[in-house]
């Protein structure tokens, strides 16, 4: 007689809080400490199996738990992309922050929960260090709306949580408009920024692979890009200049920086700057760890934001267009910048000769609209 084999059934999935294993997030020092012992989260060289497994149990529950601080503690709203009636993950909003004439749009790299530069940064070194909670209270101390984008949360899990197509493993509902990490961000542009008249002045943080996303934005939609936005400040950024013309290639180099820190043999290296197109300020780093480098770079960030904010979107920079001949050659783009005195950027390209013919893909990404 044939039998059937049985459907395995799955098991269900278990959420743990950071209470639940045994630590919180200290309200005084940000650090993830041990509910039992008080002392902080480390991990232990003497039991590496165990301390790996510990790690990978922390590192969801401690985003989460700062997820709830950024709504409960900075009172900041939790905005559903696309939208609560359909699976949905959020990004994050300072009060009145998409009614501000200035904004300041944070973006995280591969992997990582909203507001969280690196987990391990996160867990070893706590929030102070491994999150923009402090970028977000600088940048609000100066009156500035903050939006922290969650590129990351791709799928609706059973339970209703969005989850990371890197980290999920289960079957899970694609959330519309957040298939990927540049879609998640391209749609948040067109639908809560690009038309919000409100909002006049733009400028962005994008850590690592979030400035793919952000050049995206230049490559496809250039004109309404460059009327709104007044810099980006990279940092450690893996973008490419692939299919960039000569429009946004200065563009680039006047209105972005790329921050950076050097350590060991990096130290005067200056290929960084030709490859991703801008300046490239370099920081220090004694920890040994390129994760720091979100936290080490603050406060030159945060000025350099605000000098963009203040200065405003570059003058007719629309009247370029991208250009779309790939021989211009880069150092020729940026040479026709010597002129300009301003730390933060070029002031207007009137120096730079119109591209004849030049064609401007208004809506190069149809995703988006």
């Amino acid at each position: 007689m044939f039998v059937r084999p049985k459907k395995p059934v799955p098991e269900p999935h278990v959420r743990h809080s950071l209470a639940d294993l045994g630590y919180h997030i200290d309200p005084e020092d940000g650090l993830i400490r041990s509910t039992r012992t008080n002392q902080p989260y480390a991990f232990s060289e003497a039991d590496k199996r165990h301390a790996t497994e510990l790690y990978y149990q922390l590192v969801h529950p401690a985003s989460r738990a700062l997820l709830a601080l950024l709504t409960d503690t900075l009172h900041m709203d939790a905005i559903p992309i696309p939208s609560s009636t359909q699976p949905h993950c959020f990004v994050y909003a300072t009060p009145r922050a998409l009614s501000s004439q200035q904004l300041a749009v944070l973006i995280v790299g591969h992997g990582t929960f909203a507001g969280v530069w690196a987990w391990n940064t996160l867990l070893k070194h706590g929030v102070h260090q491994g999150s923009m909670v402090d970028y977000i209270r600088a940048l609000e101390q100066r009156g500035i709306g903050v939006l922290v984008l969650n590129p990351n949360m791709n799928v609706v899990a059973p339970d209703g949580v969005a989850e990371s197509h890197s980290s999920f493993t289960g079957r899970g509902t694609e959330i519309r408009g957040s298939e990927t990490a540049d879609e998640h961000v391209g749609f948040v542009w067109s639908q809560l920024l690009r038309d919000n008249s409100a909002v006049q002045r733009i400028a962005f943080v994008a850590y690592n692979t979030a400035g793919n996303a952000v050049v995206d934005l230049l490559r496809y939609d250039y004109t309404r890009f460059v009327e709104k936005a007044a810099g980006v400040a990279f940092i450690e950024s893996t973008h490419s200049l692939f299919d960039l013309g000569r429009g946004s290639l200065v563009w680039l180099a006047g209105a972005a920086q790329n921050w950076q820190t050097q350590m060991g043999q990096d130290a005067g290296d200056t290929s960084t700057a030709d490859r991703l197109g801008c300046p490239v300020v370099a920081v220090e780093n004694t920890t040994e760890s390129r994760e720091m480098t979100p936290a080490l770079c603050r406060e030159g960030i945060v000025e350099y934001l605000a000098a963009c904010l203040e200065r405003g979107p570059l003058p007719n920079a629309a009247d370029f267009g991208p250009g779309q001949d790939q021989g211009e050659n880069l150092a020729q783009a940026m040479d026709e910048l010597s002129d300009s005195d301003n730390d933060g950027g070029i002031d207007s390209l009137d120096s730079v000769e119109a591209v004849q013919g030049s064609h401007v893909r208004e809506d190069g990404y149809i995703g988006w609209d």
